[in-house]
Formats: C-alpha cells, sequence, structure tokens
C-alpha cells in the first residue's frame, strides 16, 4: 500500500536536499512513540506491545530520502557518550553511511539526582550555523527537530528562497515550528519508512540513546 505521506513529502522537496537531524530531538520522539500492535513484525509477536519500542533505522532513514529526493547531505548532531557501544554507532554512522557529523560532550548541570540526572547537549547554535554555511548548497531544507528555537532560522531560509520541511511528533513539537516551515511532517506517519521496532532491553526499559546500534 502507498504511504500517502510519503507522495505529499515528494512532491514537496524540490531541488538539492541537505537533511539535519537533531539527534537526541529525534530519538526522544521515536522511543516515545507507541507500538500498535499492527505494526509488530512477526519476529516479535510473542512479545507484549510495552515489551517493544520504536528506533530510527538509519539505513532505512538514508535509503528513504535517496530514493525520495536529490539527496546532497545528512548531517547529524549528537552528544558523545563515551562508550564503546555509541563510538561504534557514531563510526557506523559516518564511515557505513556517510553522513557528516559533529558532536560534543555532554554537560552536565547541578540540579539533578544520580537517578534523576540533569545532562544535555544542545546544538541549536551548531546547526544554525552550518545550515546558513551551506546556504548556496541546497534548495530544501529538511530538520529532524521539534525544537521551538528553530523557528528563527525557518523563517530566515524562506526568506531566502529555500523550501523548509520540518519531522517531529506530537507532543515533542513546538507550536512555533509547523507554521514557520513551508511543510511540516509527523514521524508516525513515516513509520514503516524511517523505523524498525525492537525489543527494549531489560536493564533499561527507559532506553537511552547509546544503549543500541542498529547497523542492519
Amino acid at each position: 500500500m502507498i504511504n500517502p505521506y510519503q507522495e505529499k513529502l515528494h512532491q514537496a522537496i524540490k531541488g538539492k536536499t541537505y537533511v539535519f537531524i537533531d539527534a537526541a530531538n529525534l530519538e526522544r520522539s521515536v522511543q516515545d512513540m507507541w507500538v500498535n500492535p499492527k505494526d509488530i513484525p512477526d519476529e516479535f509477536r510473542k512479545y507484549k506491545v510495552n515489551q517493544l519500542y520504536w528506533r530510527v533505522n538509519y539505513k532505512k532513514f538514508k535509503s528513504f530520502f535517496q530514493n525520495n529526493c536529490d539527496l546532497q547531505n545528512i548531517r547529524f548532531y549528537s552528544a558523545d557518550f563515551n562508550t564503546d557501544n555509541h563510538f561504534r554507532f557514531l563510526w557506523f554512522l559516518k564511515k557505513g553511511l556517510s553522513f557528516k557529523l559533529n558532536t560534543k560532550p555532554l554537560k552536565e548541570y547541578n540540579d539533578h539526582t544520580d537517578v534523576h540526572p540533569h545532562r544535555k547537549a544542545n546544538f541549536d547554535v551548531e546547526i544554525a550555523v552550518d545550515t546558513v554555511h551551506k546556504l548556496k548548497e541546497y534548495k530544501t531544507f529538511v530538520l529532524f527537530s521539534g525544537d521551538c528555537d528553530f523557528e528563527y532560522l525557518l523563517k530566515f531560509l524562506r526568506g531566502q528562497g529555500k523550501i523548509c520541511i520540518v519531522f517531529s511528533r506530537t507532543g515533542h513539537v513546538a507550536k512555533e515550528l509547523p507554521p514557520a516551515a513551508n511543510h511540516y511532517f509527523d514521524i508516525v506517519d513515516f513509520r514503516n519508512e524511517l523505523l524498525r521496532v525492537e525489543l527494549k532491553p531489560a536493564k533499561n526499559p527507559a532506553v537511552r540513546q547509546d544503549s543500541a546500534i542498529d547497523i542492519r
């Protein structure tokens, strides 16, 4: 069955395309999505819905955009968790999929406890600077983030004649972003094209970003 939202995206994208991924924002949005029983693959039918979760399948992700636009670049902005698992994941994105990476250490704040740590690595400035620096290299700007701080950037890009497309998730997107973009899409409508269902790690059902590597 053809995904009608995919056709809308295909019509929306024009010319050379850059994709910018705010990794923390994207991963949180996806992991909070409910797994509908009809979306569960046969290999996971024996598990309960609350034992499963969605994850981004970055191989599918890249193939999807390659097949739907004149993809020039995918830029990935992520905290460096400084673990072997996350290092292998970033290495796969860089060497296996040719993503352009921008990473930095997590900044830890004092207003936290060991049970509820407060750590953050914000990339709003880096994404904005890179977007403007590459302005002449693309016609369509695709952003995976729901952060309200990107409203100003979207308005600037549209003023420069760029097509701005935002992907996020209900409950994770600031109300300012959809009106500021040319087109807004909910990730849930592209779950079969960009994501995969996986079993939650037994020791960490909350699922950290560095807890699994999808290189299939």
